[in-house]
């Protein structure tokens, strides 16, 4: 019986040793990386601007009034815009449009945006409308973007009914106040559906992010 005893206890020390041995081997497995969420921003832009009569700069036409919205996830953005443009015989029209975009790096500190958007235009006659932006800006360093091209198409769904289709040619440059504040200004060439000037026009906008 004394033996059974003495064999069963160095049985279970032997089985003891063991395990303690191999207990490395036993820990659990790291757990997988959590991917990251995708970066979000938000971001408001206010606009004055002034039309000038075609072939006389300075000569007021209109008055225009904007109000944009994006929200921006990674590459790409999503949003909103409102502008109101009343001319010097107090005629009102406005334009309200959803928009979606997507932005990518090209060269060194250059980047290039693209967009879409489809709204509906209020004046005499209400129509819808679809437009095409294109940018590429300059980042020259943290404070001073240079708004080097931009460039809208826009035209009325059914163009046959309503005679609303342009180009528009824009440079300008925009400047960080603060992580949160900016403002830019532009300046904008105005043609109709063949290429023949219609005007100019130059806007400021406050920018915010948040």
């Amino acid at each position: 019986m004394k033996k059974i005893l003495m064999a069963t206890a160095a049985l279970a020390a032997l089985t003891t040793a063991a395990f303690a041995t191999d207990l490395p081997n036993k820990k659990a497995a790291p757990a997988a990386p959590v991917a990251a969420a995708p970066a979000s921003a938000d971001s408001l832009s206010i606009s004055y601007g002034q039309d000038f009569v075609n072939g006389s700069f300075g000569t007021k036409s209109s008055d225009s009034y904007g109000v944009a919205y994006a929200h921006k996830i990674d590459a790409f953005s999503i949003g909103a815009a409102i502008s109101t443009s009343q001319n010097t015989s107090n005629t009102v029209s406005q334009n309200i449009e959803g928009q979606v975009g997507y932005s990518t790096p090209l060269v060194a500190g250059v980047t290039a945006t693209g967009k879409v958007g489809i709204g509906e235009r209020f004046t005499t006659t209400n129509f819808p409308y679809f437009a095409m932006y294109g940018t590429a800006d300059y980042k020259l360093n943290d404070s001073i973007t240079i708004n080097a091209l931009g460039y809208r198409y826009r035209s009325a769904i059914d163009y046959n009914a309503n005679d609303y289709r342009s180009h528009q040619f824009s440079t300008g440059v925009t400047y960080n106040l603060s992580n949160t504040y900016s403002v830019s200004a532009k300046v904008a060439r105005n043609y109709d559906k063949d290429y023949n000037t219609t005007g100019d026009s130059a806007t400021l906008a406050l920018n915010i992010k948040f």
